[in-house]
């Protein structure tokens, strides 16, 4: 592969303009398509497959149309007034009257559901009352018939709080337009304006997603900063840049255009965009990274093939883990989750190779100025011009690194104490989809959930519908017999009397009620329709607790471990849905995979790894890191967003239900990012001594390679991860809770990962293990494939060549193919010296640390402002 990316990257130096145009000719052609194909991306999360989802099917079966009502917009409005006054006082209820008329002439044919609409003062009495008078009639205790009139209340015990309901008339709840909030805002305002609290929430009254530009711009300036003070020129620092945004840009529009045929959420592209941005930068700069060192042994369209064969190696593995890790996401099995993944995964693979090609493609159009406007101070350069280069003593890699040779096994204690401690919350975990419940305090929404809960109960928030299907009721149930008895005596022998199956039917709906209301949390169960040709029946279920407590989900379990017991006795068929229940399913689905989905992308890791390194405790260990970065990244997450840690957010709450699986995707792909740009240095260093420490060194081979590797990338990598961070905690400015918590978990994952894994706990287990870091046995050393990902053919190559070219008998045909450069090495037979003494300078740290003698060189680099050939004194081992 490394020669391929080779050939790649020297031809697309070569045809820099035909390689930017040609990336720009398919930003232009996917922006004309995503114009011209588009379709609204919609706030819906769709699942299909679960028990609540199911229970729909039978509701619309049963009840044609009613399984709507589940997604529908429907949106309710609650009037508060002050201790001592009621809602019914004259002053009030005018005050109702005016928003109640405002809503009804605003919306217009528009409104529906208008069972529980207008002045709940009036409204509820009259609902109550039919209540009472359906159910006795229907044979029910006149007591058992108050107490379910008393759950439909629209006004509270002390008659402070009352609300009233209607629904919009549009497809589903996503659908409302700013047009329909605007006339539910200026209702709420004109009671406002007559000093009474007025509040909204429910489906129909969710903010609108708005996803602000802001943190895509702040991202990239941050990055824009980090690269010139990595590479000290401002010209450098463009290039990632330019990169990042054309790939972004077509991936994003490829998920636009897709929309045409694929319905997906409208959060998708802006975790495409906060993916794709963080890996597009990170990629470019380090294939510019490696170009910067490769020119100084060789000339500018030869480095950028080396640095495309090398670090372009990398980047081609690193991608293909985030890859896979987001396409793997698939496996949970919920389509919006799945789209997400998809389209994230595709935006990087669009980076990638934008990378490959447009990063040397730049290289060449900025030519000798590649490296120009220098930033004083800046990378080693002079504060002013003609001033000598700081670039005096160890670089800090170089120190980091020889401080955890001295002190290995402190280092792993602190790391794996520190994140493991950090770990622990994650046992807390609680997960929820957005609701009104969880919504900002500052919100009306929030505002509204809370008062109904102050005075109907919390349950009033979160309530289950049952739906019995009783058309295979048995009627020689024992359980049904008492209920049946009771219903044939008091039909007696009357021509219309129903029938022994409809009797049975109806003592399976009486059955349910009373075992629902038998569970342990209910605060109340009562049935509340029946199908037209009485073989079903409606049951609403209210618990004591919120839609956010771990008790609800338990009484959810409940209730259908009941409904199988109904099942069992009656023969009728139970099924529980409602919004809560949905959610629920939703969320239990997502943890449910998550241990399969984390067993997987681990054990990707570890095959992945023991291919690229050749080495049994390498992957292990990364594989181990990235579960303790990833553990405390969570552990972190939810000590502030989920226990409100020290007050940093205002409205704790659970986690959004599928930022857990994803986090545990995206770290992992980054993770591995980190471990392969790092340790390939290292087993490229280890690979070219033959597993042999430098004479006279004092580091064995192992530690000498470690050293190395991690002084020439851990600048780099430094870089990426800050700018990757950078990039991610940008979208805390985000207004939508659940978007900040994704940049916010992202971030301190990839902080975790990058500065305590990959540069503390990698390099000082190898120096704990010594030569059984690079251990692989024989045989499996044989039978895996090899898959050279450090570009050690193309560097044996240019060592062949260059002592063929430096023996006294070389042939002239010879000669000829490597002034020719017919291949990759015979470009790279130049300059031999500046090689070895980059490893030199890598190694020893000869910038003022070296201990050996050396003699001083001139190697010349284009890289001057002017453009013009320098001479940089570059030490050469004797």
């Amino acid at each position: 592969m490394a020669q391929i990316l080779f050939r790649l990257g020297r031809w697309s130096f070569r045809r820099k303009w035909t390689v930017l145009t040609s990336w720009l000719l398919i930003l232009a052609g996917v922006l004309a398509a995503a114009l011209s194909l588009s379709r609204p991306f919609t706030t819906e999360f769709a699942i299909s497959g679960t028990p609540a989802i199911d229970a729909i099917s039978t509701l619309d079966e049963k009840f044609p149309g009613a399984g709507d009502s589940i997604n529908a917009a429907s949106v309710n409005i609650v009037f508060h007034v002050p201790d001592g006054e009621s809602v019914a006082d004259p002053e009030h209820t005018d005050t109702i009257d005016d928003v109640v008329n405002y809503i009804e002439d605003g919306l217009g044919d528009e409104l529906t559901g208008t069972e529980r609409f207008g002045n709940p003062t009036t409204v509820s009495p009259e609902l109550q009352q039919t209540v009472i008078e359906t159910e006795t009639e229907m044979g029910l205790p006149e007591e058992t018939a108050r107490i379910d009139a008393e759950n439909v209340a629209m006004v509270s015990d002390d008659e402070t709080i009352a609300y009233t309901t209607f629904t919009i008339d549009v497809e589903s709840a996503q659908a409302v337009t700013d047009e329909h909030r605007q006339v539910i805002n200026e209702a709420m305002d004109l009671g406002r304006e007559q000093g009474m609290q007025v509040e909204a929430g429910g489906p129909g009254f969710g903010d609108p997603i708005v996803i602000k530009t802001t943190s895509e711009i702040i991202g990239l300036i941050f990055a824009f900063i980090v690269l010139i003070i990595t590479f000290g020129s401002v010209a450098a620092a463009v290039m990632p840049v330019i990169t990042a945004v054309i790939g972004v840009g077509i991936g994003v529009l490829l998920i636009v255009t897709s929309t045409q045929w694929i319905e997906l959420n409208n959060i998708t592209p802006v975790l495409a965009v906060m993916i794709g941005l963080a890996v597009g930068i990170d990629y470019s700069l380090f294939i510019l990274s490696r170009y910067r060192d490769e020119r100084k042994r060789m000339p500018p369209e030869e480095a950028a093939g080396m640095a495309a064969g090398t670090a372009g190696s990398s980047v081609v593995f690193a991608g293909a883990t985030v890859f896979v890790a987001l396409a793997a996401l698939a496996i949970v099995n919920i389509e919006f989750l799945t789209w997400m993944g998809l389209s994230a995964a595709v935006t990087v693979a669009i980076a990638v190779l934008v990378a490959l090609t447009l990063t040397p493609a730049l290289l060449g159009i900025f030519g000798n100025k590649a490296f120009a406007l220098k930033a004083p101070g800046m990378a080693g350069n002079p504060w002013r011009k003609g001033g000598k280069p700081r670039m005096q003593g160890e670089a800090v890699g170089t120190k980091w690194v020889k401080f955890v040779h001295r002190f290995p096994a402190l280092v792993v204690a602190v790391v794996v104490l520190g994140l493991g401690a950090m770990s622990i919350p994650t046992m807390n975990l609680e997960m929820s989809l957005p609701s009104d419940s969880t919504s900002n305090k500052d919100t009306t929404q929030r505002k509204s959930a809370d008062l109904m809960a102050e005075g109907f109960g919390e349950g009033v928030n979160s309530p289950f519908l049952v739906i019995v299907d009783a058309e295979d009721a048995n009627p020689e149930a024992p359980a049904l017999t008492p209920l049946m008895q009771a219903q044939s005596s008091m039909a007696g022998e009357a021509p219309d009397a129903p029938t022994e199956q409809e009797i049975a039917a109806t003592s399976s709906f009486l059955y349910t009620v009373n075992k629902m209301q038998s569970v342990g949390g209910v605060k109340h169960a009562q049935l509340i329709a029946a199908s037209e040709d009485g073989t079903a029946a409606q049951i609403l279920v209210t618990p004591f607790t919120g839609p956010d407590e771990q008790v609800t989900v338990e009484v959810a379990h409940a209730l259908r471990a009941q409904g199988e017991e109904v099942t069992d006795a009656t023969g009728a068929t139970i099924g529980l849905t409602g919004l809560t229940a949905v959610q629920m399913d939703i969320t239990e689905r997502l943890g449910g995979a998550m241990p399969l989905y984390l067993s997987i992308v681990v054990g990707l890791a570890i095959v992945l790894l023991l291919l690229v390194f050749r080495s049994i405790m390498v992957p292990v260990v990364a594989g181990l890191g990235f579960l303790l970065s990833v553990g405390a990244a969570f552990g972190l997450t939810v000590l502030v967003w989920q226990e409100g840690l020290w007050g940093l957010v205002n409205t704790p709450a659970p986690l959004i239900s599928f930022m857990p699986i994803f986090l545990i995707g995206v770290t992992f792909g980054l993770a591995m990012d980190y471990q392969v740009f790092l340790v390939t240095r290292m087993r490229e260093h280890y690979a070219k001594s033959g597993g042999r420490s430098t004479p006279g060194s004092k580091y064995n081979a192992v530690e000498e390679s470690v050293i190395v590797g991690f002084s020439q990338g851990a600048r780099v990598v430094t870089a990426a991860a800050i700018i990757m961070i950078a990039v991610f905690v940008a979208f805390i400015d985000q207004p939508l809770p659940f978007i900040q918590i994704f940049g916010f978990a992202l971030g301190v994952g990839v902080f975790f990962d990058a500065f305590f894994i990959r540069m503390g706990l990698v390099p000082a287990t190898m120096f704990l293990m010594g030569r059984a870091t690079w251990w692989m046995p024989k045989w499996l050393d044989r039978i895996l494939p090899n898959i050279d990902i450090e570009g050690t053919a193309l560097e044996r190559e240019f060592e062949e060549r260059q002592k063929a070219q430096q023996r006294p008998g070389e042939n002239a045909e010879a000669r000829e193919k490597v002034a020719a450069g017919s291949t990759a090495a015979s470009a790279l037979a130049t300059e031999s010296s500046g090689f070895e003494a980059a490893t030199s300078d890598a190694r020893y740290g000869s910038r003022g640390g070296g201990t050996r003698e050396e003699s001083h060189g001139p190697v010349r680099r284009e890289d001057d402002d002017d453009g013009g050939p320098s001479t940089d004194e570059m030490p050469t081992v004797k």
